[in-house]
């Protein structure tokens, strides 16, 4: 019987919960707008996976699951690993695994999988006995595979496809013969039949408990760095379980992908440094109507300070950040990171609400936005005198050399820095706009009748990476990526950061040039026309008007594009001796004559490496070792 205060708290949970349940399916009732033009084949494999006629309902739900998240579980998790100690934790994984024994050798049976059946069972009487009531994976150690098959994927293999995306509360996403599927599940567990009661009820408390307290941080983290996490989230899991289904085996040969897909190995050593080290804080930036975030990283008699500025869309929590965060600690200096300028996570923060994508005007506000974080850092902990440096890459890189030009005209107060490190900037801001366009084009190339086929492909490969996390500690070629496929990527990853911008910024400014309505529930339609609408549409639509009514009178295409280029700031780059910028030959977002040309400017400040891509490199032991020599000399 339950206590009042948990009667409480339940109803409670439950009304909220009805609350955005019907608040979504009342407003899921409006047709959605028509786009006007067609959405590349991309767009539709990405975001359309399978429909999804319940939008309204599955956004409610999961705008509950992560308030749940946020203000329960997680808390609830910090407490409980806190307490339990990690071998704990995971032999009551271990043992939880073991119970659910039955569904797994059952539907692969029902599959025709017959050597996975007696794999599982080799693997139930291994753990049962010498690993202890499955306390300890002892046939993993043997070498006895698992094969994790449940009756969704078992219905799949009999020719029922998806149905439809459906949400569930605490569980998260599903689809309609999946929710069939952990029905039938059900029943199959070992659980089910040895515990009843208050026993029962106990034994499972636990075991979800368990796996919750797992999975909180990694969903804290990737709900906190996603201005709309309902895109990425459906896309993930459909694509994840079509994998499951299919039995998908990436082919069986050496990736080439592009060099810089050797970013993704820019992870920090320590897993939970970021849980460990890092303090999420937020400052009062002018007259903003909300306070800015951002992340530091505070060490003890540090040398000094340096400000990471992120690449497009980056967000101060990502794994690039914390591993950079990581060596600097190591290097005994203090870290702060803010969130790129182009992501909803910096600008919806700023003083003056404006399209993100003017340096002159950004540059501005990041400038007013430094000096707040910097005097609430120095404050918090004592660093008054240490000295501050500059870290920027990619787009971050260009934040990092146009604040350099705008101190040198004194524009902006009070704020210097010691050092400027700019990685991978691209010269030709345009040029590198257009390239990156092309990148997300690639499948329109292909015959109409394989479109469809290589892009499944692609995002079943995409799905058993993300899955295999040995794959992203490995090395780049262990992706199974062709250089066109690589590309690909690079062009879409870049295209979704720039969607993203794009729906925040026009949901606070109302410019209207979208024709589905940012601050609708149902946002499927507003992000296909978002994800089709180009680098150079959006800047004659959003962000040319915008400063043409208000801010720099007549600005053309011509003007804003020679503002955009490095040429612009020659003369800064020129004279001040504490500007570096890292460069490498074959990123795709620069030419020989950027390089010859930036050589011929910076001289010896220009460091140029013959391989990496665009920011492939910077996992290396050898490149992080000259960027902390350019911090520290």
């Amino acid at each position: 019987m339950q206590t009042p205060v948990i009667s409480h708290f339940s109803a409670n949970l439950g009304a909220l919960f009805l609350a955005f349940l019907l608040a979504g399916c009342i407003s899921s009732r409006p047709p959605e707008p028509a786009v006007p033009a067609p959405p590349p084949p991309a767009v539709l494999a990405l975001l359309e996976p399978v429909p999804d006629p319940l939008e309204g309902c599955n956004r409610s739900v999961q705008v509950f699951n992560q308030m749940l998240l946020t203000h329960l579980i997680r808390p609830f998790s910090q407490a409980y690993n806190f307490i339990l100690p990690e071998f704990t934790r995971e032999s009551i994984t271990h043992a939880s695994d073991n119970l659910g024994y039955p569904r797994r050798a059952v539907n692969c049976l029902l599959q025709g999988k017959y050597s996975a059946s007696w794999d599982e069972t080799r693997r139930f009487g291994v753990n049962s006995t010498v690993g202890i009531l499955g306390l300890r994976d002892q046939a993993s150690a043997w070498g006895i595979p698992r094969h994790n098959e449940d009756f969704g994927q078992t219905f799949a293999a009999y020719g029922w496809g998806e149905g439809f995306f459906f949400n569930l509360p605490l569980l998260g996403p599903s689809s309609g013969r999946d929710v069939l599927g952990r029905i039938c599940d059900f029943p199959f567990d070992l659980a089910f039949w040895l515990f009843s009661g208050d026993t029962a009820m106990a034994v499972n408390g636990i075991r979800n408990g368990n796996q919750f307290a797992g999975q909180a941080e990694p969903l804290h983290r990737f709900f906190s760095s996603q201005y709309d996490s309902y895109p990425l989230t459906k896309t993930f899991h459909i694509w994840r379980r079509k994998a499951q289904a299919g039995d998908y085996q990436p082919p069986d040969c050496q990736g080439d992908p592009d060099q810089s897909f050797g970013y993704l190995l820019l992870q920090p050593r320590d897993p939970d440094y970021g849980l460990r080290r890092g303090r999420n804080r937020t400052v009062q930036v002018g007259n903003a109507t909300s306070r800015m975030p951002y992340t530091c990283y505070p060490v003890k008699e540090a040398r000094g300070i340096v400000v990471i500025l992120p690449g497009l869309g980056g967000h101060r929590l990502s794994n690039g950040v914390t591993a950079l965060a990581e060596l600097l600690n190591s290097a005994q200096l203090s870290a702060i990171a803010i969130s790129s300028s182009l992501a909803p996570d910096y600008f919806l923060h700023l003083p003056e609400a404006a399209p993100p994508g003017y340096f002159l005007p950004d540059c501005q506000q990041m400038a007013l936005v430094l000096q707040a974080v910097l005097a609430d850092f120095r404050q918090k902990y004592a660093a008054e005198a240490q000295p501050c440096s500059l870290l920027g890459f990619s787009l971050g890189a260009l934040n990092t050399l146009y604040l350099a030009d705008l101190i040198r005209q004194g524009g902006a107060g009070s704020l210097q820095f010691e050092r400027y490190l700019a990685i991978n900037p691209p010269k030709d801001v345009f040029a590198a706009l257009q390239c990156i366009d092309t990148f997300f084009a690639l499948p329109e190339r292909w015959p109409e009748e394989e479109q469809q086929r290589w892009l499944e492909e692609i995002f079943l490969k995409l799905a058993s990476v993300m899955q295999n996390d040995s794959a992203l500690q490995d090395s780049r070629r262990s992706l199974p990526f062709s250089r066109e496929e690589s590309q690909f990527l690079i062009g879409l990853n870049m295209r979704l950061n720039l969607a993203e911008a794009m729906v925040a910024s026009q949901k606070q400014l109302q410019q209207k040039w979208l024709v589905s309505d940012p601050a609708a529930c149902n946002k499927n339609a507003l992000w296909r026309e978002a994800l089709a609408t180009s680098s150079l549409d959006y800047l004659q639509k959003s962000l040319l008007p915008f400063y043409q009514s208000s801010h720099a009178g007549q600005l053309t295409v011509a003007t804003l594009r020679q503002q955009s280029d490095l040429a612009f700031l020659e003369k800064t780059l020129r004279d001040n001796e504490r500007i570096t910028v890292f460069h490498n030959r074959n990123d795709f977002l620069v030419n020989d004559q950027h390089l010859e040309w930036l050589q011929e400017i910076l001289g010896n400040r220009a460091r140029i490496f013959p391989e990496g891509g665009h920011l492939g490199n910077m996992y290396r032991h050898d490149y992080q070792a000259q960027i902390l020599q350019v911090l520290t000399e």
